[in-house]
């Protein structure tokens, strides 16, 4: 790939039966290794898009207005900044422009003030209309969207939602999600994020917005690479079974992921579950990757690179049953099973069967623990101390939900 991005490949076992398989694990990782510099950053493209319903009133918006004044103050003239809000109605405080009056915005923010229900369609809709307005060649183009509460005016089917972010981020136009305190949809917002190709963040307290903000735009700032796809396609006596942490399309003769924009520093973990077929003694081709994407690191290249994997097929029976298996992706596999478990823990606890959602919570807590101390792993031990820590005192509130759910989230994607 360019030198801008790196990818690794890595499967979980060297050598695999002749006879097949129903169960290998590839982990495939980019990472973004650019140098954006802030002078030469591409321009920004954002639009801020606030709930005011009258649940955000008091500390939840002074703090959001708090974030959308920092925003305001990080970008550049040549930066293009709107803000919508809603209720039950929906309002372009700030129409999509040049950021050069960042007093004259902040005043406008300044105004915001509570109104009534939640038209989270309308409001996104709105936001997503002035980032597609103001998109440029090379411009990083993004709606971040911050809720509190449920979906109830206007479209508030989940799916529906969900198929409009995937259709902008088609576009190019990226939505971040934020969910703030106990009363929002935590399905509906990583859904937005998911299909957005964004992030989703769980806030739990109104003085965390800001933060959580500024990472955010921390990020934006030093985007490195746009629109990122890739393309798996298995061979012959090969089958993709599963890809974890991230939402896959059919594609001809494979199956293809929209990843969105490369951070410079991120890193994209992509777990793959796949099954092997009877195989030839030898090396044999298992897989084509094929990644495309725009370089905006310097100015905007378009780049397709594409990567053949083999693995090694033998029927030596002592050679399959000694070899080591790879720490790294072990690891990556403990901690994504750890985000199964937290899925069917909360399905559990949601069907008032507490015992078992307990159950498969101290479970997964002890066997990551046991993995830790096996393998002296740092980061397996501190994962099965948040388990322990969600457990100490438990009780099953929409608090304790969304912070279950946010962590589920963050292993899946095995984000550090």
């Amino acid at each position: 790939m360019s030198e801008r991005i790196c990818t690794t490949t890595r499967l979980n076992k060297r050598y695999w039966s002749t006879k097949g398989t129903e169960k290998a694990f590839l982990l495939v990782e980019l990472n973004g290794n650019g140098t954006a510099r802030m002078a030469s950053r591409s321009p920004m493209n954002i639009s801020l898009v606030l709930d005011r319903s009258g649940s955000m009133e008091g500390a939840p918006l002074a703090f959001s207005k708090k974030a959308c004044r920092f925003v305001t103050e990080q970008l550049k003239d040549h930066d293009l900044l709107s803000l919508v809000v809603f209720d039950n109605e929906v309002q372009t405080i700030i129409p999509p422009q040049k950021v050069v009056n960042k007093d004259g915005l902040k005043t406008k923010i300044e105004a915001i003030s509570t109104g009534g229900s939640t038209n989270l369609s309308g409001g996104l809709l709105q936001g997503i209309q002035h980032v597609k307005q103001g998109k440029e060649l090379g411009s990083v183009n993004r709606v971040i969207l911050l809720s509190d509460g449920h979906a109830n005016e206007g479209i508030t089917d989940a799916a529906r939602l969900h198929s409009i972010a995937k259709e902008f981020v088609r576009l190019g136009i990226g939505i971040t999600a934020m969910g703030a305190g106990d009363g929002f949809d935590e399905e509906l917002m990583e859904g937005i994020a998911e299909h957005g190709g964004g992030n989703f963040y769980f806030i739990a307290k109104p003085e965390e917005i800001p933060g959580i903000f500024s990472k955010e735009l921390e990020g934006l700032l030093s985007v490195i690479v746009q629109n990122l796809h890739l393309t798996m396609k298995p061979s012959e006596n090969v089958s993709i079974e599963r890809i974890y942490g991230y939402q896959a399309d059919p594609a001809e003769q494979g199956m293809q992921l929209i990843l969105g924009d490369v951070f410079e520093g991120e890193t994209k973990s992509i777990l793959i579950e796949l099954s092997f077929g009877s195989h030839l003694e030898g090396k044999h081709k298992i897989l084509d990757l094929q990644w495309e994407y725009a370089d905006v690191s310097e100015g905007v290249q378009l780049c397709a690179i594409q990567h053949s994997i083999e693995v090694d097929f033998t029927s030596d029976i002592y050679l399959l049953m000694h070899q080591e298996v790879d720490p790294y992706v072990e690891k990556q596999i403990k901690i994504t099973e750890t985000a199964l478990a937290i899925e069917d823990a909360i399905v559990a606890f949601d069907r008032g069967d507490e015992q078992m959602g307990l159950k498969l919570l101290q479970h997964q807590a002890d066997t990551m623990l046991c993995a830790a101390i096996q393998s002296e792993d740092a980061e397996l031990r501190e994962e099965a101390q948040q388990l322990y820590h969600q457990l100490e005192n438990f009780s099953f509130t929409s608090h304790t939900r969304k912070s279950l759910h946010e962590q589920k989230y963050r292993q899946m994607k095995r984000k550090r």
